[in-house]
């Protein structure tokens, strides 16, 4: 796979759910379920980020919310596969 900023060859994969959370703009977001982005790529997307002087209060409650989402989903599957 190649990653989806630089183009380079990676395995490194990022969910839907880290590109909302992280606010990854710049990429087509199309339907899939994760991304190839390289881990080169995703820290400095994720430093630059930071560094723009975002809330970091805020970007740690968007994180637990995505966690929570997730969890819901997770507890809802168990639910039927019970």
């Amino acid at each position: 796979m190649k990653c989806e900023i630089c183009g380079t060859e990676t395995n490194n994969q990022v969910s839907y759910l880290e590109l909302d959370t992280w606010e990854f703009n710049s990429l087509n977001k199309e339907a899939k379920d994760f991304y190839p982005i390289c881990f080169d790529c995703f820290d400095k997307h994720t430093n630059q980020f930071i560094d723009q002087e975002m809330d970091l209060e805020l970007r740690k409650k968007r994180s637990q919310m995505v966690n929570k989402e997730v969890e819901a989903e997770i507890e809802a599957i168990l639910e039927v596969e019970n």
